[in-house]
């Protein structure tokens, strides 16, 4: 169970490069102590980790969340204490974990489990070597990967997943029609999602051309700059003048919160993804609301349930989601990475692999 080889090694290297949030904003790459694996652990290499909107919010806003960065990430088992994984296994790892029997969990609110936000990766997933917890393992953070899953496509397990879980918290299903306020990594998600399971119509709202770009090549059945163009016109002129079943507001600013509701039919459901700054407020018509029996949702993070659906799915070979990738940076590169990924102008899916 234990690498002999990385064995021979460990005692000479006694501190890992890894990515951290930088005083002042931005991310800066450092030196921290490898982690020393306990029993029930494992020690994993990372191969590839995305950069997503939380680590964005994380390095250049006001988070919600702690800080620790790197959350859809792959890699190799280098060493293991647990008798679940070997030397070698390819490997998806969630940060965050629920314990499955407080209240939270029993009542089906999996991520508002005191645990969930208690748990991580040591020190983040966006290092050369990170240690994974006993308790993450024994609560099913860890998936196994097949040796041929392409390590850029497995990254997207985590961003698949929390995409599904959002679908499923909106009630989508198959002959819905969508709008998306937001065609960046996770917007790209959900077009693509969301044609695989049956949408009727996805309309999309975009101010980047490059993203404006992506969502029609991914298939939206229509892309429109709100700037520019008549959105909720849009919207309605797809639906037979209803409006559309469903609206996601995929990026982390609620500035846009009004245009998802207008997009939505009377008794629609409006889903929250993105995740907003700490503090940040938007004026709503609350009594148009009422009237109108639009019901507002917001769905954060993923669970066991829905990451085990994502690996499932790209077992199929059926899906193409790294084409959003349109960067691959080193690990040495995170600074310039992170600022390539928050540039909508230049950038789509942004992937740090070592």
């Amino acid at each position: 169970m234990v690498n002999s080889k990385l064995l021979e090694q460990l005692p000479h290297v006694e501190f890992v490069k890894a990515v951290f949030v930088a005083e002042g904003g931005g991310v800066v790459v450092k030196e921290t102590s490898m982690p020393t694996v306990e029993d029930g652990e494992i020690l994993v290499r990372m191969k590839a980790c995305g950069i997503d909107g939380t680590d964005l919010e994380k390095a250049y806003g006001k988070p919600l969340t702690p800080p620790m960065l790197g959350h859809e990430v792959v890699g190799v088992v280098e060493e293991s204490k647990s008798e679940e994984f070997e030397e070698g296994d390819h490997v998806f790892v969630h940060h965050h974990v629920s314990c499955g029997k407080c209240y939270f969990c029993l009542n089906g609110s999996l991520t508002m489990c005191p645990l969930f936000l208690k748990t991580t990766i040591i020190p983040c997933g966006l290092a050369e070597f990170f240690k994974v917890p006993r308790t993450n393992l024994e609560r099913g953070s860890v998936l196994k990967l097949p040796s041929n899953l392409d390590w850029v496509e497995a990254c997207f397990i985590e961003p698949v997943a929390c995409v599904l879980r959002a679908l499923k918290r909106a009630g989508f299903f198959a002959g819905r029609s969508v709008s998306i306020v937001g065609a960046g990594p996770t917007g790209s998600l959900f077009i693509q999602l969301l044609k695989m399971l049956g949408a009727s119509s996805v309309i999309v709202a975009e101010i980047s051309p490059l993203r404006m770009g992506y969502a029609k090549m991914l298939g939206a059945d229509v892309v429109v700059n709100p700037i520019q163009e008549d959105f909720i016109q849009a919207c309605r002129e797809k639906t037979e003048g209803r409006g559309v079943d469903i609206g996601f507001l995929a990026t982390p600013s609620v500035k846009p919160l009004q245009l998802v509701i207008e997009s939505v039919r009377r008794g629609g459901v409006v889903c929250i993804f993105g995740a907003p700054e700490k503090g940040e407020k938007t004026a709503i018509d609350f009594s148009s609301l009422f009237i109108n029996e639009k019901n507002i949702v917001t769905s954060y993070s993923t669970t066991e349930v829905e990451t085990n659906m994502a690996l499932d799915l790209l077992k199929t070979g059926r899906t193409f989601f790294k084409k959003t990738v349109t960067h691959v940076f080193g690990l040495a590169d995170a600074e310039k990475a992170f600022e390539t990924a928050r540039d909508a102008s230049k950038s789509l899916k942004v992937v740090i692999s070592p």
